[in-house]
C-alpha cells in the first residue's frame, strides 16, 4: 500500500522539474518551425552594402528620368496599392517645394518616400520616407550624408519644411 501511494504522488508530481538544470535531458539541437524555415531562405545572402547600393541606384534612376519642372510633383507607383489621398494632400502641403526645386513622389500602397532634389537634378536631394516613424536620408553626390528619424509625420514634415531649403542649396 505505501507503494501505491508513492506511485500515485510520483504521477501527480508530473508538472515539477526533477533535479537541477544541468541535470536534466536536453534535446541536441532546436528544431526550427516554420517561420524560422521562412526568414532563413529569405534572408540567406542578404548582402545589407548591396541593398544600400540598390536603394542608391533606384533613387539615381527615378531622378534621372524626373520630367517634371521646377516646383512640380511627380508621382510613381510601385502598384501595390494607393496610399489614402489625404494623408498624401497633407504632405505635399506640408512640404512646399523650394525655389527651383522638383519632387517625386514613389507611392508604395502601405507608405510613401518622398524624393525632392534641387538643380541639377539628382546631385543634392533628400529621401523622406513615411512610416510610423518617418525617416529622412539626405544624399549629396551619390553619398549618404544625414539621416534623421521622426516620431510621427506631424513632427516630420514640420522640422523637414524648416530645413529643406538649406539641404538643396550648394554651399558656397
Amino acid at each position: 500500500m505505501a507503494d501505491e501511494k508513492n506511485e500515485t504522488l510520483e504521477e501527480s508530481k508530473w508538472w515539477i522539474d526533477r533535479g537541477p538544470v544541468k541535470e536534466r535531458e536536453k534535446p541536441l539541437a532546436p528544431v526550427p518551425g516554420i517561420i524560422e524555415k521562412w526568414a532563413y531562405e529569405l534572408l540567406r545572402g542578404y548582402n545589407q552594402d548591396q541593398a544600400a547600393k540598390n536603394l542608391v541606384d533606384i533613387n539615381a534612376r527615378l531622378l534621372k528620368e524626373l520630367t517634371v519642372r521646377p516646383g512640380e510633383w511627380g508621382y510613381f507607383s510601385m502598384d501595390v496599392g494607393s496610399y489614402p489621398p489625404e494623408k498624401l494632400a497633407k504632405i505635399k502641403t506640408g512640404l512646399p517645394l523650394p525655389p527651383g526645386a522638383r519632387g517625386l513622389i514613389v507611392d508604395a500602397g502601405y507608405s510613401v518616400r518622398v524624393l525632392i532634389t534641387g538643380e541639377p537634378v539628382g546631385e543634392r536631394y533628400v529621401d523622406i520616407n513615411f512610416t510610423d516613424a518617418p525617416a529622412l536620408d539626405y544624399w549629396v553626390d551619390g553619398q549618404l550624408v544625414r539621416e534623421r528619424v521622426f516620431s510621427n509625420v506631424g513632427e516630420a514634415l514640420k522640422r523637414i519644411r524648416a530645413e529643406l531649403p538649406n539641404y538643396l542649396k550648394k554651399s558656397e
